[in-house]
């Protein structure tokens, strides 16, 4: 149980460091955002097309490479109303059938189908469909798809922490689990 529970930890502390590493990307985007909205209402000539584009790629990839540490974190939509009176134990429960049921087969099958949308666009040097906007669609789709498999990578980690609970006996009923009702500090 202990290999297991340091195995979920370091990947929590992967996903963390990656959603910390790209978390620069939110200054870029509020940069492009910025000069995107200056750009519109002064009349300055800037490739505008561009600019859009530029800033849903940077929400995307946001998006994507934070997935998977929100997973682990608690921080995504949980409709708990029908558990918030339950047992930690209940909790957890539904928790592990939940990922091995609902959330891993699902996610990591849109995460092995995502390879093939991010290849094909790369065959297809698939870029935007105005004429001065962004090429290489396949890059933005590439760190779609890694979100993805960092989702999956969210599910095992929280599962793998579940499991130490439910069945890691005595010693591991304090494993601090992501599940039920969190506020996180801000």
């Amino acid at each position: 149980m202990e290999t297991l529970l340091k195995t979920s930890e370091a990947l929590r502390r992967m996903l963390e460091s990656v959603a910390r590493w790209s978390a620069w990307l939110l200054m870029v985007m509020v940069a492009v955002t910025c000069f995107d909205v200056i750009a519109r209402k002064t009349g300055i000539p800037a490739p505008l097309t561009k600019l859009q584009e530029l800033e849903w790629h940077f929400h995307a990839a946001l998006f994507s490479l934070w997935m998977g540490y929100g997973y682990t974190i608690n921080a995504h939509p949980r409709v708990d109303s029908f558990t918030e009176h339950l047992a930690m134990r209940r909790k957890a429960w539904i928790e592990l059938l939940g990922c091995v049921l609902f959330a891993l087969p699902y996610v990591a099958l849109v995460a092995y189908y995502s390879l093939e949308f991010v290849a094909s666009s790369y065959a297809l040097a698939e870029q935007s469909d105005s004429t001065v906007g962004l090429r290489y669609r396949w890059l933005i789709k590439g760190i779609y798809a890694a979100g993805l498999w960092l989702v999956v990578l969210g599910i095992i980690s929280v599962m793998g922490r579940v499991i130490v609970f439910l069945f890691g006996g005595p010693a591991y009923a304090r494993v601090e689990l992501p599940i039920g009702h969190t506020e996180l500090e801000v």
